[in-house]
């Protein structure tokens, strides 16, 4: 009997030990996911955006649009990484539409295929090892350009760029909510300014409200003249 009254109350322990265990595991929890959450917030302060509408039109002139999904580098990844250009090229995509375009406007600078131009920067180690474009090896890698990495979206200096003939390069999300995207600035019509799009099929040029005209970063690459 008196094995059984010890067996009983080192059971109860027992329970009690694991109640706790419980208890401290959600504890931990709630505060992986408060700290988490202030992480995110703390991320995001930066990411608010800025709504842009340009003061007046810039003819976007002949503008050589690419496609990320295009079949012809669609699978190719950036760099080493597991990216591929249908799924992350789109970068890419549009610093070679703005050096293409340019080329094509102003005759400075040469022609180059999104394709070519992820091949270049995979053989001259431009990506890091997630797909992104480290800007400085890109002004090493290409010293025949200008590269532009705005600390913050500035309205009046995306005009001035445009009134220049360049192509700003803006980060927005996709229909003003979904995943980042990042599309070229090629002109303004009716108060609204018009991108090319490398999500569309063959790069095409639509209105920047589609993405609700939000821009949360800014780059421009461009020949030097």
């Amino acid at each position: 009997m008196e094995n059984w009254k010890w067996g009983k109350r080192l059971g109860g322990e027992r329970r009690g030990g694991s109640k706790k265990k419980i208890l401290i595991f959600l504890a931990l929890c709630i505060g992986v996911c408060i700290t988490g959450g202030w992480i995110w917030m703390l991320r995001s302060k930066g990411e608010k955006g800025v709504v842009i509408h340009p003061q007046k039109e810039y003819f976007e002139g002949t503008i050589i649009g690419y496609s990320q999904t295009d079949p012809e580098w669609a699978e190719d990844r950036l760099g080493n990484s597991s990216y591929t250009m249908s799924k992350s090229g789109c970068l890419t995509s549009c610093i070679a539409s703005a050096l293409s375009s340019q080329q094509a406007v102003s005759g400075v600078g040469r022609k180059v295929t999104a394709g070519e131009f992820n091949r270049f920067l995979g053989e001259e180690g431009v990506y890091n090892q997630q797909g992104d474009i480290v800007w400085g090896r890109l002004e090493e890698a290409m010293p025949e350009t200008v590269v532009r990495v705005a600390s913050s979206v500035k309205p009046a200096e995306i005009e001035q760029l445009l009134a220049e003939g360049h192509y700003p390069i803006v980060k927005v999300k996709v229909g003003g909510h979904g995943a980042f995207h990042w599309v070229l600035l090629v002109g303004s019509r009716d108060g609204e300014y018009i991108c090319m799009d490398p999500l569309t099929k063959n790069g095409e040029v639509i209105s920047l409200n589609t993405h609700k005209n939000k821009v949360y970063r800014m780059r421009c690459v461009y020949w030097n003249k």
